[in-house]
């Protein structure tokens, strides 16, 4: 048997030619042009890989009702189908050499405690954001992707091939947790992980046989992933077990040659079907563009209605308040200057730190005092905080103080503004007062994780070209942990679609320095800083670097900034397109600039 590979385009038929694809993965990244034709489905096998209830496995079932012959990694597919009218076989997935990195063979420690490999959907980040504290004192690879376009053999998010194999071979556990409720065993990730010793921690799932919970994979409810992903990384002995009799099986009882016959007979089905001579223009191969979105500006546009002026009625209405009780304060201190300061020192004064913490305070008293600890219980390294009170009207700057006391370890520099100047002049003006060359940009009421700084400062550190770093970020309310924040790696062309960056982040002060530091633009506040931050450094060419672990803590607040705000942003766009127009010139990422 000949096996060959056509990319992006079927073959002509040929009475020695049977084709072989994945339906939901071919057809939507094609042009419908180079869509099989109905002769050439009748002569193809389609391999079905999808879960019941989402759209790809739709898209297969299609697709298969055509097709000379259909089989399917997972018994819930091959039982769908077969409920559907499609005579379909199951082909279990087993042991397959390429994919192992590993070859049963302890070596040292492995170099990740933690990973998790798959698409993004709001249950899976829900699952993840309820980990993170279990996490905690772990090391984590955490890779999120978007299904909306294909991905590249280097992209380094979706990882593939060799560069999949190696991270599960040097990771003690991989977290599995299904798009959907629907309970659907994911048999290439756990086939992948158990052939390179990696131990998978699996919500619940049905159809696992011959792998059994607790002997060949660790079972949880969806509930329960994070108490059980906890216990199976403090066990090492566990660990060790399940590893080797996961491994052991795959090789003696599950070898990928057993599904040959599977195959087999089904090309020999696709086979019989007649292979019409006909003439055929020449095969050429039609990727499909990845699908059109819509920048912000243009979604922003699209949504005016009726409603439009008053949308834009309510956004000024917040914006001239929110002046005014800037105002009425500033009546009462007059007579000292806009740009009056007040400076207090707290803790040791320490040498040049390797880090400094910008926390900017308004109003934050109930908060304050978990940001301020979070950063004084972070992993031993020289950090110093430079806290911006800006002009306050609660107890901040009297809780400052009083953690300050608490923390006597903690080197605090309080600079106390007596006029209100916004959140973007606060935050410069801490980058103005603080002694270190990195810069990690903290809000009142957020938190950092012990490793967060230490984690940030050492992807710097590795990425000399990179002028920031920021990581996965646990969103959370009144109802505990909600999803995930700063999941994307960096790409400045998707900053066309909005913003996708937290604040929480660490700049490198040369960097901030050579965009001028956070915009004072009144269009830009209230909100959009962080987005404006992320345009002008895209705009100068700097590049950023994400860690694929958790750093912190974002507080949902349904009464933020942002949220008033948001009511009407089409000023925010017509801003940001008039001071950096190549947003929306969508230009590729150049080099980055040296950094002054």
């Amino acid at each position: 048997m000949v096996v060959e590979q056509c990319v992006d385009h079927f073959p002509a038929i040929a009475d020695d030619l049977v084709c072989f694809f994945v339906p939901h993965e071919y057809h939507p990244l094609v042009k419908e042009t180079a869509h099989p034709t109905a002769a050439q489905l009748r002569r193809s096998v389609a391999l079905c890989t999808e879960q019941p209830g989402s759209p790809w496995f739709d898209v297969s079932v299609d697709i298969a009702k055509s097709a000379g012959a259909v089989i399917d990694i997972n018994e819930l597919g091959t039982t769908e189908m077969s409920q559907r009218g499609i005579a379909v076989e199951y082909a279990p997935l087993g042991y397959v050499p390429t994919w192992d990195s590993w070859h049963g063979k302890d070596g040292g420690a492995r170099q990740l405690d933690f990973a998790f490999l798959g698409a993004f959907t709001k249950r899976r980040a829900q699952a993840l954001a309820r980990c993170a504290e279990a996490l905690q004192g772990h090391r984590s690879a955490i890779h999120l992707v978007e299904t909306a376009q294909p991905h590249t053999a280097d992209s380094p998010t979706f990882l593939s091939h060799e560069r999949k194999w190696k991270l599960l071979a040097d990771t003690n556990v991989l977290l599995n947790v299904h798009q959907a409720r629907q309970p659907y065993m994911e048999w290439h990730r756990i086939i992948g992980a158990a052939i390179n010793g990696c131990v998978v921690v699996s919500e619940i799932s049905v159809g696992t046989e011959p792998f059994i919970p607790g002997e060949h994979f660790i079972s949880a409810s969806y509930n329960d992933i994070p108490g059980v992903l906890s216990a199976a990384l403090d066990d090492p002995n566990m660990i060790h077990r399940i590893r080797h009799e996961a491994y052991e099986l795959l090789r003696e009882r599950m070898p990928m040659s057993g599904t040959i016959e599977v195959l087999l007979r089904a090309v020999e089905r696709a086979a019989t079907n007649p292979a019409p001579h006909m003439r055929q223009l020449a095969a050429v191969a039609m990727p499909e563009p990845p699908p059109a979105r819509k920048p912000g500006w243009k979604v922003e546009g699209d949504s005016i209605g009726e409603l439009q002026p008053v949308r834009t009625a309510l956004k000024h209405l917040v914006v001239q308040s929110r002046k005014l009780e800037r105002q009425i304060r500033d009546l009462q201190t007059d007579q000292l200057p806009a740009d009056a300061v007040i400076v207090e020192r707290f803790g040791p004064e320490a040498p040049r730190p390797r880090v400094s913490v910008l926390l900017t305070i308004y109003n934050y008293a109930d908060y304050v005092p978990h940001a301020l600890r979070s950063v004084a219980l972070s992993e031993p390294m020289d950090v110093e905080v430079v806290a911006v009170d800006d002009a306050s009207t609660d107890e901040s700057v009297n809780t400052v103080r009083a953690s300050c006391e608490e923390l006597p370890w903690l080197p605090v520099r309080l600079v106390r503004r007596l006029h209100n100047g916004g959140l973007s002049a606060a935050r410069n003006l801490a980058a103005a007062h603080a002694r270190s060359d990195l810069l990690f940009i903290l809000d009142a009421d957020n938190v950092v994780f012990p490793s967060g700084i230490r984690l940030l400062a050492d992807a710097l550190r590795a990425n000399s070209d990179a002028a920031f770093a920021y990581g996965l970020i646990e969103t959370f309310d009144t109802n505990g942990p909600s999803g995930l924040v700063s999941w994307l790696d960096w790409d400045s062309e998707r900053l066309r679609y909005g913003n996708y960056i937290d604040a929480m982040s660490m700049i490198r002060r040369s960097a901030l320095e050579q965009i001028g530091g956070y915009s004072t633009d009144t269009a830009l506040s209230m909100g959009w800083e962080d987005f404006a931050v992320w345009v002008a450094m895209a705009d100068q060419g700097f590049n950023g670097v994400r860690v694929p672990d958790f750093i912190g803590r974002y507080r949902v607040n349904p009464h933020s900034m942002l949220s008033l705000t948001d009511i009407d942003n089409s000023a925010v766009w017509a801003s940001l397109l008039r001071k950096y127009p190549s947003l929306a010139a969508t230009p590729r990422q150049a080099a980055s600039p040296p950094l002054r």
